[in-house]
């Protein structure tokens, strides 16, 4: 289905479904799309500019809003579902776009719970316990990551830190695929962020991906 939602830009990150982020705001647009959203407990649109095929962004709520007395605002942002920008309905005051729900392809149940899953829980554990110091509040989190993808979806957003890799993983319609991505990914016991040579080898690959196919819809 298709849906109208006002959009904020993300520059310097990207935002998944079933994840919970804060932000903070100074500019004017932002500030009035935010504070509009919160007011009519509207659906917003992030996104994060660039070049691939596909823009992809993620549907979110405001569930806080506040004003600081520097003049910007902060809000907490839950991630709900994927959506591809059409085209731009509206540029004032804020852009609005007409967007699409964006699905993951059908997979078999097998070829998604792998193996992998369970070094990845235990990737994510060891990450909470070395930035989160309640007990209490880690195992609250752990036992939301009752799938695989939010599990994928809380590494890309809290371990993954290149912003081109994160949109990778978010245009991705596997999910399959981005299991097996990030375990590639997350080497050893304890990671930080990803490894850097296999993500340098993954967006190359995904950008010679995008100019074969900008080659061919230009043909």
């Amino acid at each position: 289905m298709k849906y109208s939602y006002p959009t904020l830009y993300l520059f310097n990150n990207v935002f998944f479904p079933q994840t919970v982020i804060p932000m903070t705001v100074s500019d004017g647009i932002s500030k009035d799309v935010l504070l509009e959203c919160y007011e009519q407990n509207q659906h917003l649109l992030f996104y994060h500019p660039n070049t691939r095929l596909k823009k992809v962004g993620t549907v979110g709520r405001i569930i806080l809003l506040e004003h600081n007395a520097d003049g910007s605002t902060s809000v907490l942002v839950q991630g709900l579902s994927r959506a591809e920008l059409l085209t731009q309905e509206r540029h004032l005051p804020f852009p609005v776009f007409e967007a699409a729900d964006y699905h993951d392809g059908s997979e078999e149940e097998n070829s998604i719970l792998d193996d992998s899953i369970e070094r990845l829980h235990s990737v994510l554990e060891g990450w909470l316990v070395r930035h989160i110091s309640s007990t209490k509040e880690r195992e609250r989190f752990m036992k939301e990551m009752s799938s695989p993808h939010r599990l994928i979806n809380n590494l890309c957003l809290l371990v993954i830190k290149d912003v081109e890799l994160k949109d990778i993983f978010l245009s991705s319609v596997s999910l399959s695929d981005r299991i097996r991505l990030m375990s590639a990914l997350l080497k050893g016991k304890e990671p930080e962020a990803e490894d850097v040579d296999m993500s340098e080898a993954i967006k190359n690959f995904e950008r010679l991906s995008t100019e074969d196919n900008n080659l061919k819809n230009a043909v």
